[in-house]
């Protein structure tokens, strides 16, 4: 009886000790997993975008007319653009510094009809439309922005280029024909504006911009005489990158 007693204690003490330890196994603490990381916007990236573009173009035609005349010396210019960027940032913090570059097709475009007497014509009376256009933009840009984890808004400005034709077409009533001519440029001049990105992956990163552009003064030598031309333009684009 003794022995059977010992036997039965051993065992219930054998038993307490698994519960027990079973127990405390399932009140270990483990901690919760590590936050990921905050974005970086650090590297180089790639992309493209298409919006709208809107603006006017100024010039010096009436310096070709003699009194009174109708001058198209300034009209308003729009149409599509869209193309590839490309660049590369520098993150400090939330601080975000990098450098941007673009280029693009384009078709603005706009016109506007004039009438009077033409000086290098001889004074003949003519009508006509004058119309510019261009086909191609581009940009070499600054930005700066502040980041709130996968949230970007930044300003940007820098150098921009683009190619300018200016046509001229009418009718001179005096020598009762047809005229026309058109020159080609390429335009340097600045551009300003700010913009907005959202990361919704470790790569993809979608935008959406506006900028202020003016493409400066250039020179076109037309058939009735030299016309000084340059055309302002703003732009609102949205886009999409992709970050290496």
């Amino acid at each position: 009886m003794k022995h059977s007693l010992l036997a039965a204690a051993a065992a219930a003490s054998v038993l307490a000790m698994g519960v027990g330890g079973a127990l405390a196994a399932d009140l270990t603490y483990e901690p919760p997993p590590a936050p990921p990381p905050p974005f970086s916007w650090a590297g180089f990236y790639a992309g493209v975008h298409a919006g709208y573009a809107w603006g006017s173009e100024d010039d010096n035609q009436s310096n070709l007319f003699g009194p009174e005349p109708t001058p198209a010396d300034s009209f308003d210019m729009d149409g599509f653009i869209g193309g590839v960027h490309a660049g590369y940032n520098w993150q400090m913090d939330q601080f975000v510094f990098g450098v941007e570059g673009d280029l693009d097709y384009s078709n603005i475009k706009g016109s506007e009809g004039y009438a009077g007497y033409v000086t290098n014509f001889g004074g003949d009376y003519v009508e006509g439309n004058l119309e510019m256009k261009s086909q191609w933009q581009a940009s070499l840009r600054a930005r700066a922005g502040y980041a709130i984890d996968n949230f970007l808004v930044y300003g940007t400005g820098g150098i921009a280029f683009a190619d300018g034709k200016l046509s001229s077409n009418g009718y001179d009533y005096d020598a009762g024909e047809n005229f026309g001519s058109d020159d080609s440029n390429t335009h340097v001049g600045w551009t300003v504006g700010v913009g907005a990105e959202y990361a919704f992956s470790p790569n993809w990163i979608a935008r959406a911009e506006l900028r202020y552009t003016d493409f400066g003064n250039k020179t076109y030598q037309l058939l009735e005489g030299p016309v000084d031309a340059d055309w302002t333009q703003t732009a609102v684009t949205v886009g999409l990158s992709y970050k290496f």
